[in-house]
């Protein structure tokens, strides 16, 4: 199964591939990129584009892939708008809930060691807190976790 990774010019996009542990990856970006051996770039629009949501789309039809993981503020603010187009082609948004974007998105990232990425509930990649708390009500996203004075906190991994 081929993924999208977007903010490829980040060294988020490739500490999530690393997670991943997929080999049909297809990194995205706004700027030109060299040539990397045995790594695939896409050129994509910026997500204030009128045509960006559609770019992407195209992109995943041509190169078959099924899960994109936007690592962007606003690319993931105007993805959520779409998803039910997303979903007519059986193309997997991994990105949180609207009421997780509405309130949380903004908060500070923090730099934790601690990712795992959601899909439809489940951890799919990466590891969780010791006890198994996921972040409430969230079925899909790439998240990471700290201890912080002793409480468990999420955010999620945006650049």
């Amino acid at each position: 199964m081929s993924v999208l990774i977007t903010a490829a010019t980040d060294s988020v996009a490739f500490r999530l591939a690393r997670i991943l542990n997929t080999k049909d990856i297809c990194f995205a970006t706004n700027v030109d990129m060299p040539a990397l051996s045995e790594k695939r770039f896409v050129k994509i629009s910026a997500a204030n584009s009128p045509s960006f949501t559609h770019e992407i789309l195209k992109i995943c039809l041509d190169h078959h892939i099924k899960e994109i993981y936007p690592l962007i503020h606003d690319e993931i603010v105007e993805l959520s708008a779409s998803r039910h187009l997303f979903d007519e082609f059986d193309i997997k948004l991994v990105i949180p809930s609207i009421l997780w974007i509405e309130t949380k998105l903004n908060d500070l990232p923090f730099n934790s060691s601690n990712l795992f990425v959601l899909i439809n509930g489940k951890v799919v990649a990466g590891n969780v807190p010791a006890n198994g708390t996921l972040p409430d009500n969230e079925e899909n996203g790439v998240f990471q976790w700290e201890l912080k004075n002793d409480q468990l906190i999420f955010g999620s991994f945006i650049v």
